[in-house]
């Protein structure tokens, strides 16, 4: 009987554990994230979003740790994106201020193609405990084309105390000119460690010339970011994006891909794409102009698009010669 009895408590007590389960999962942190589209041509602009909830409601006061990694496995971006309007904390560690500098350290918001850019962060223990943190730095050309992402501190932050970090790098004598932005973010980790960020980033705007650029419009539970891929130079392949989210005690993950092509590289001299578009795509479009498939100079690999951008329609035409004359000259490279 007192078998019986304990069997029934203990079956008892697994249904409760297993209704607390279900409840915790259908009350849980929820992160979408997407790209617009998987696949994009060197130089167009890729958008990412996503939207946060918490039990199926919106978080209008959340963070959202954005990492993206190129074909090689690098980091190329890095962002903690509000999911609405700014959360005003209280944060354990947080970013006190973010600037640019000069060599010396002293604040400094013009600078010259080829010249030294600095950055200065101050970081800040609000907490009785000492924390391991991860401080990163994303910078963005005038032209939304990523610059340099890199790490400026790594290490412990004692409890109750500040810490400054000063870096400095080479501006390329082939910047883009214009309002540059960086934007830095302090993490337990990386996204793709399921990291996530302490607070949110702070921006600091320098200038290689003149020109405001305003922040994101911001929804209620929605997250976005977008830049360009440079079509001289661009990394070829598949990225990865990595997405994390710490809110009232849970953690959200998710991930998402994209693809970066060279639009009109259809050969090379080994016969096979060779990541840059010239004369030899120029001539093998030229040769099968006006082909299609079942005549003598049909080639499918010249077949490039059609009304529909990028999408092949049976025929070698002005479409598909026009548009490997627009990338002309444009090249990747691949990891």
């Amino acid at each position: 009987m007192r078998t019986l009895r304990t069997l029934i408590v203990a079956s008892l007590i697994l249904l409760a554990v297993l209704s607390l389960s279900t409840s915790f999962c259908a009350t849980g942190l929820d992160l979408s994230i997407a790209t617009n589209k998987p696949t994009y041509a060197l130089g167009e602009k890729i958008s990412i979003g996503g939207n946060l909830t918490l039990g199926g409601v919106p978080v209008s006061d959340g963070l959202v740790t954005l990492q993206i990694d190129d074909p090689g496995n690098e980091t190329m971006i890095l962002r903690t994106l509000p999911s609405g309007t700014i959360p005003s904390g209280p944060w354990a560690i947080e970013i006190t201020d973010f600037y640019t500098c000069d060599a010396s350290a002293n604040p400094k918001t013009n600078f010259t193609r080829g010249g030294i850019l600095g950055f200065t962060i101050n970081l800040k223990n609000n907490a009785g405990t000492n924390y391991a943190v991860i401080a990163t730095v994303y910078v963005q050309y005038s032209d939304n084309t990523p610059f340099i992402f890199f790490g400026i501190f790594t290490g412990i932050i004692e409890a109750g105390r500040t810490l400054n970090a000063t870096t400095s790098l080479q501006i390329p004598a082939d910047a883009p000119t214009g309002t540059t932005l960086a934007y830095a973010s302090v993490l337990t980790g990386y996204p793709k460690d399921n990291g996530y960020s302490y607070s949110p980033e702070k921006n600091a705007t320098f200038y290689i010339e003149t020109s405001f650029v305003g922040p994101p419009a911001e929804y209620s539970g929605n997250f976005g970011t977008s830049f360009h891929t440079n079509p001289y130079g661009g990394m070829l392949g598949n990225h990865t994006v990595y997405t994390s989210s710490h809110y009232s005690y849970y953690l959200a993950i998710n991930s998402t891909t994209f693809k970066t092509i060279l639009v009109g590289d259809i050969t090379g001299p080994s016969g096979t794409p060779d990541g840059k578009v010239d004369v030899r795509d120029v001539s093998r479009v030229a040769k099968a102009f006006g082909s299609y498939p079942g005549s003598p100079t049909w080639n499918p690999v010249a077949d490039i698009t059609g009304p529909t951008y990028l999408v092949p329609d049976g025929k070698v035409d002005v479409r598909d010669v026009s548009l490997v004359a627009r990338h002309f000259g444009e090249y990747g490279t691949f990891p």
